[in-house]
């Protein structure tokens, strides 16, 4: 039975407005990124081996970026609040990069795979902002039945709007 319906394909190509990430890229948290990571490159966090490179200050690992999708200190965790909702699926927040929900329900959720496209480094208190969109929704039947294959494009760009990272990811849905 087909998924794709004309409400979900009008939904190819959405954009989210300019969000700006929770917080700056910050020392403590490129640390905390590093250490998680196990790189312990010391172009992340020793200003002066940083000052002799053509970075001239400390940098952050190149994902970096898309490890800043975090609640505001304070917000209401999404997660917490709809945990009772049959009918919740669990996108919330950075799963869906602020993007509207597709209009689907008891719909399980399969990471399809996710490409990165690394521009720069940012610098330590660097703002983030992120530009996401729905690229395209396709529909395959496969051996375990109907799967919708969502893919997200999320654009990390910096105050002046240019790329730093882009990541694409694939979520298959059934």
């Amino acid at each position: 039975m087909p998924r794709l319906t004309e409400e979900i394909r009008s939904m190819i190509g959405l954009e989210t407005e300019v969000q700006r990430c929770c917080d700056v890229v910050e020392r403590g948290a490129v640390r905390r990124y590093a250490q998680a990571v196990m790189d312990r490159d010391p172009i992340y966090m020793d200003p002066e081996f940083a000052a002799a490179t053509r970075y001239r200050t400390p940098v952050a690992p190149p994902l970096f970026p898309s490890a800043m999708l975090r609640l505001p200190f304070g917000a209401e965790d999404l997660l917490h609040e709809r945990c009772t909702d049959p009918d919740f699926d669990g996108v919330v927040g950075s799963s869906s990069f602020g993007l509207p929900p597709l209009p689907l329900v008891n719909s399980p959720i399969v990471n399809g795979g996710t490409e990165v496209e690394f521009v720069r480094y940012v610098n330590h208190g660097e703002e983030i902002f992120l530009i996401a969109r729905y690229k395209d929704i396709t529909e395959r039947e496969t051996k375990a039945g109907w799967a919708l294959f969502v893919q997200y494009e999320c654009d990390f760009v910096d105050r002046d709007h240019q790329l730093v990272l882009r990541y694409r990811r694939i979520q298959i849905r059934r």
